[in-house]
């Protein structure tokens, strides 16, 4: 058998429960989310083509268990679950192979009932899902469509709208224009329905690392059609954006961006967070090369700066600003890097490789911040480990206050593999720092002062 533990604190780090979760020795942990009143744990056994879900309740008392067998090991292997954002329950997706390939959703309550499920294919080739966000009554889906299983470049991407009652679709939207190919990384939907999404842009149908120095802000209607679309490029748009503030500085080498979240701005706007990031050639990469391997050659990846783009309501870009911070820079294995762009940002994001932690606003004022962290590589030459609190205001230069972590964490050896680390929101003008040590297996956290003084 396996055992997986799940340990809950208070806001003031008081243990809660303490509870085992034990599954087959072939199980393995393809996602855990928490829907703000229940627990979901989904596991996969290739071997078996089985899906087993947990549900527990805040308190960490097991409510639920539900193995649910496969007919193919592609769509176990491709589960993945996303809450809902109200708690009532939620949306577990995978590939599907009925007749035709495509993907399937169902939501499951916190009972684990399925409370709808619903199948979509293609005539050829495979449909899949690769994001979701639920909120204000609707799941919406990123959905790639191939006219084959192996046309990788040349998939089709939409936006799909479903009732979150019924997953009953409510919209289809294409994200290629004739020209150019939207990829979205971050997106919400309204109390009115308002689909707002940003990405990056790549030229034509195909998504590669070349054609793309473009990103877009697109805003959808509640029926899917378009109210606003605005696309800007590092050369004539983003530079001069920069530019044109009062704040000088700028940006090289034209890096790709991920955008982390988008915020509604009270008096109308969005104010826009993302994190810039690049390959970079590296000695294992030029070394695969030379071999003449078979295999696909390991990839440098890199996480830079931050940008805050401020947009009005129809999208146009009024404002940008620059936070500067440690890069970080880790190599990816040769397989995992040919996803490339966008795609292998999102998986390194679930990776913790991209330091963005949250945002939020501080106790008692309307000042907004994000929330990173300089864990990780913080122990190769770079200075003290730390957590960032930026201010993030509109046409204001942004300040940081680096907050120096708990003794705990400072005395490891911050660069080594075995450390994982993050921080948390905690309770009201505090946040909670979190280090795990694989090799000795300790957990260690603690509260520190969420403020910018």
């Amino acid at each position: 058998m396996r055992e997986y533990v799940l340990e809950i604190f208070d806001l003031n780090l008081n243990q809660v429960n303490k509870t085992k979760i034990v599954v087959n020795k072939g199980d393995f942990l393809v996602g855990a989310e928490f829907n703000g009143q229940n627990f979901l744990f989904g596991f996969v056994d290739y071997n078996k083509k089985t899906n087993t879900y947990f549900v527990l309740d805040a308190k960490g008392n097991e409510t639920k268990k539900e193995t649910i067998p496969v007919k193919k090991l592609a769509s176990a292997g491709s589960a993945a679950m996303y809450p809902a954002r109200d708690g009532s329950g939620f949306y577990v997706t995978s590939l599907v192979k009925e007749k035709k390939w495509g993907y399937r959703v169902r939501k499951m309550d916190s009972n684990a009932q399925i409370l709808w499920d619903k199948t979509y294919t293609r005539p050829k080739g495979l449909a899949m899902i690769v994001g979701a966000e639920s909120s204000n009554g609707r799941l919406t889906l990123i959905v790639n469509e191939r006219p084959s299983l192996m046309a990788y470049r040349k998939a089709m991407r939409s936006l799909v709208s479903l009732d979150d009652n019924t997953g009953d679709e409510i919209f289809k939207t294409p994200l290629f224009d004739g020209m150019l190919t939207a990829i979205p990384s971050s997106m919400i939907v309204e109390p009115d329905g308002t689909t707002v999404t940003c990405g990056m842009y790549y030229n034509g149908e195909k998504v590669n690392e070349k054609n793309s120095d473009v990103i877009f802000f697109m805003k959808l209607a509640p029926d899917g059609s378009q109210i606003a679309k605005n696309a800007i490029d590092w050369d004539n748009g983003i530079q001069d954006a920069m530019k044109a503030t009062s704040r000088e500085f700028s940006i090289g080498s034209k890096p790709k961006v991920l955008f982390h979240e988008i915020i509604p701005e009270p008096g109308g706007g969005y104010q826009v967070i993302s994190e810039t990031f690049r390959k970079t050639v590296k000695a294992g990469t030029v070394l695969g090369a030379m071999n003449n391997s078979n295999e696909p050659a390991p990839m440098g990846f890199t996480v830079i700066d931050y940008l805050i783009y401020n947009y009005d309501d129809m999208g146009n870009p009024i404002d940008i600003n620059k936070i500067e911070k440690p890069y970080k820079s880790v190599m990816v294995d040769g397989g995992v890097a040919q996803q490339g762009g966008i795609a292998l940002a999102q998986y390194l994001k679930r990776m913790k490789v991209f330091t963005y932690e949250f945002s939020t606003q501080l106790e008692g004022t309307e000042q907004r911040v994000i929330v990173f962290t300089n864990f990780e590589d913080a122990g190769l030459g770079k200075g003290k480990p730390y957590i960032g609190i930026t201010t993030i205001e509109k046409g204001v230069e942004s300040t940081t206050r680096k907050v120096p972590v708990s003794k705990k964490h400072t005395a490891k050896a911050t660069g080594s593999k075995n450390l994982k680390s993050g921080c948390l929101k905690a309770r009201p003008g505090k946040m909670c720092t979190y280090l795990y040590d694989r090799k000795d297996k300790v957990i260690s956290i603690s509260l520190e002062d969420l403020s910018v003084n």
